[in-house]
């Protein structure tokens, strides 16, 4: 009766903590690698390090084997001309329809290595857009963001202005006419490109985005393969000498134009990426 006496006194019968300590939550301890794994991995840079020397060394020896099998330098014996040269320069115009030599020999007698040359720049575009296009949201806007607010050159925007429609008709010349005078796919999709990259850095990329965005991008660097595989399957289909020059000019010209257009969207694709991690 007492205890109970006290209780409603304000004294309660169980001493009560007044203090609260909560329990340290102990962090679980990070894992260490083994001493086997880290053996493991030792063992593997080490036959990394020797594969790398071993193919080296092979890949020299090989290339000094080639320098040593030439022709000695103005040697009497050595071929001044043989007849593939006589067949580029005396039949190239006939049998391709291209004025340019250069370009008959390119499109046509070593098509096969220009369109591996442009598989290996449509890879390269494909390559740098899985390592380097902002998926995050956030990054994306703030790379935005940056480029807005970023101060214009104002010397740089007018002189563009004037320089700008100039480079693309000087362009559009040398793609199109790169069967019949000096220039070419290679050549005028780089002026192309160039003339692309000069628009973004003098307006911005939001400008650039108004008529190239990343859909125009990918359409028109796989069609301008397609293309090119097509018409070089109709050399090999009709057989390059039984077509007539006149449709032969005109499949070197469509060539052309497909090789600049997977040029022009390379340069463009490694700028942009390059700067801000999307189109």
């Amino acid at each position: 009766m007492s205890a109970f006496t006290n209780w409603v006194d304000g004294e309660h019968p169980v001493p009560l903590k007044t203090e609260f300590k909560p329990t340290p939550v102990k962090k679980p301890a990070k894992k260490r690698a083994s001493l086997g794994d880290e053996r493991r991995l030792d063992g593997f840079l080490r036959l990394y390090a020797r594969c790398g020397v071993v193919i080296s060394v092979m890949l020299l020896i090989v290339l000094l084997i080639g320098a040593v099998a030439l022709p000695a330098f103005a040697a009497p014996g050595n071929p001044t001309d043989n007849e593939v040269v006589h067949r580029y320069v005396g039949s190239a115009e006939e049998e391709t329809g291209a004025e340019n030599v250069i370009a008959g020999m390119i499109l046509n007698y070593r098509g096969f290595d220009t369109f591996g040359e442009s598989c290996v720049l449509f890879l390269a575009v494909c390559c740098v857009m899985l390592l380097l296009w902002a998926t995050n949201d956030r990054l994306r806007a703030e790379a935005r963001a940056c480029e807005k607010t970023a101060p214009r050159d104002a010397i740089l925007a007018t002189n563009a202005k004037m320089i700008l429609p100039c480079v693309l008709c000087f362009g559009m010349c040398v793609l199109f006419n790169g069967h019949v005078s000096p220039g070419g796919g290679f050549s005028g999709g780089s002026i192309l490109g160039a003339a692309l990259i000069l628009f973004a850095v003098a307006f911005g990329s939001d400008a650039v985005r108004r008529f190239f965005t990343a859909k125009v991008f990918n359409t028109v660097r796989i069609t301008g393969l397609l293309i090119y595989a097509s018409m070089f399957g109709v050399y090999i289909y009709q057989g390059a000498n039984g077509i007539d020059s006149n449709l032969a000019r005109y499949i070197v010209l469509v060539i052309d134009i497909a090789v600049g257009l997977v040029v022009m969207s390379t340069m463009y694709g490694f700028y942009s990426f390059y700067t801000k991690g999307e189109l």
